[in-house]
């Protein structure tokens, strides 16, 4: 590769001399120096439009100060549809930066080695040499101003969803693109803009959003029919305990989740708040009844344990009571509570499913929607393997007569249970495996008696 470089012709002479000899003589030396080191902008330098060559730095200032910042002063026009703002560049964080224009257009021709600084030089005369209008920007006030109007013109996109009609049929509502502004070449146009002299109009275009969950990835899911359902029974009559189970039955319907996703009860109700409109109803606190906000709430748990235990679904945490309860048979409850204890399943089918959770009366259903064969069939079976004898605990009481004996408290038995899973084809049985053994402790027998006689 050869460089090319046409000089005048006394700075060609000497540049020929010098490649003869060697060296450059002081006469030529000295010619060069004052012809590449006055205080002058070179000649041919433009900053924008403005000719600034042969001008000194101060008298350059003078002359772009007062052109640049009519420039800058100029509204300029963002454009969205039928929307438009007019911004004024220095009231949206966008102001000359006129020392480093100065600089540039003093450093052509006065930059790298000779050779450098002469073809410089010589462009500059020759062909002309442009400056661009440098500013410097507030970004955070700029971004600013420009998010505002941005927003007008981002519209996120709709996710399909899969939902259940009131005649329980699957049906699927397709998704929706969206579109969003890049900031970064809004910003980047709209400072174009501020420090073009004739184009300051800037268009909003924005960029095509696909939806994270399409109409294809809703069909793929392949959830047709209902797999499996569980349905207890509660007390309606008891006003604040039905609230709070048709608040978080509510949480549940509709809930889908793709293969290997892994769900959680608290995650998806959320705290038991009386600011969310839960009410106090009766709790089971270490084998005691007490009043607490979101009693009922493990009715929800328990019913969806059982409904997913039906459908073959994976359980990765559960907890039982400390106390049987009444709505479901032993070692198949699933106590809840926000801050310690949860339920949390893993969709382990190859397929999406989709769960209601639906109140009627004084009935409470879980069901799953997914695909399975229908030759399938799953059954739960629990067993009492061991019963714990309470233990009685005697407190001396002195308000009482000698040998009088007053129960406190009754006792209560505690089980350990084992609970199966059964999975049939037809008639047959292909696999039985064990779920959970479960431990509800017994509550000790309390009696107070009175001070041996004397």
């Amino acid at each position: 590769m050869y460089l090319v470089i046409r000089l005048r012709r006394p700075v060609l002479l000497l540049v020929m001399a010098a490649m003869i000899t060697g060296c450059v003589s002081t006469v030529g030396y000295a010619f060069m120096t004052s012809y590449l080191h006055s205080d002058t902008i070179v000649s041919g330098v433009k900053v924008t439009v403005v000719d600034v060559g042969g001008l000194t730095c101060r008298e350059a200032s003078v002359y772009l100060s007062r052109y640049l910042s009519e420039v800058l002063r100029t509204p300029i026009t963002v454009v969205y549809g039928s929307m438009q703002w007019e911004l004024i560049p220095p009231e949206i964080g966008i102001a000359t930066d006129l020392e480093s224009i100065l600089i540039a257009a003093f450093r052509v021709g006065r930059q790298g080695n000779l050779l450098r600084k002469l073809a410089d030089h010589y462009q500059s005369q020759t062909e002309g040499w442009s400056v661009p209008h440098i500013v410097s920007v507030d970004q955070e006030k700029l971004s600013s101003t420009l998010r505002k109007i941005a927003v007008t013109a981002n519209i996120p996109p709709l996710d399909a969803r899969i939902v259940l009609t009131e005649d329980d049929e699957i049906k699927v509502i397709p998704s929706c693109p969206g579109q969003k502004v890049d900031m970064a070449q809004l910003i980047k146009d709209v400072i174009t803009a501020a420090t073009s002299p004739s184009h300051r109009k800037v268009v909003i275009k924005p960029q095509l959003v696909e939806a994270d969950f399409s109409t294809e990835d809703a069909y793929g899911l392949r959830i047709q029919r209902c797999i499996a359902q569980y349905t207890t029974t509660f007390d309606a009559r008891d006003e604040n305990r039905a609230n709070n189970i048709r608040l978080a039955a509510s949480c549940l319907e509709g809930v889908v989740l793709r293969s290997g996703d892994l769900f959680s009860f608290n995650r998806q109700v959320g705290p038991r708040l009386g600011s969310d409109g839960y009410k106090p109803a009766p709790v089971i606190v270490d084998g005691e009844l007490l009043p607490g906000v979101g009693g009922g709430v493990c009715q929800v748990s328990t019913t969806l344990y059982n409904a997913i235990l039906l459908a073959g679904l994976d359980v990765v945490v559960r907890s039982p009571h400390s106390l049987p309860i009444t709505y479901v048979p032993l070692g198949r409850d699933a106590a809840v509570a926000y801050d310690y204890m949860d339920l949390a399943f893993r969709n382990n089918s190859p397929y999406g499913l989709l769960l209601s959770a639906r109140v009627d009366k004084d009935r409470l259903t879980v069901r799953v929607f997914s695909d399975a064969s229908t030759n399938r069939s799953i059954e739960l079976d629990s067993k009492i393997v061991k019963v714990l004898e309470p233990g009685v605990i005697r407190k001396i009481d002195p308000g009482l007569s000698p040998g009088a004996i007053v129960e406190e408290k009754k006792g209560r038995p505690g089980y350990e249970v084992q609970l199966w899973r059964i999975i049939k084809i037809g008639d047959q049985v292909v696999h039985r495996e064990s779920v959970e053994r479960s431990v509800y402790k017994p509550q000790d027998r309390v009696i107070r008696q009175g001070p041996p006689a004397t």
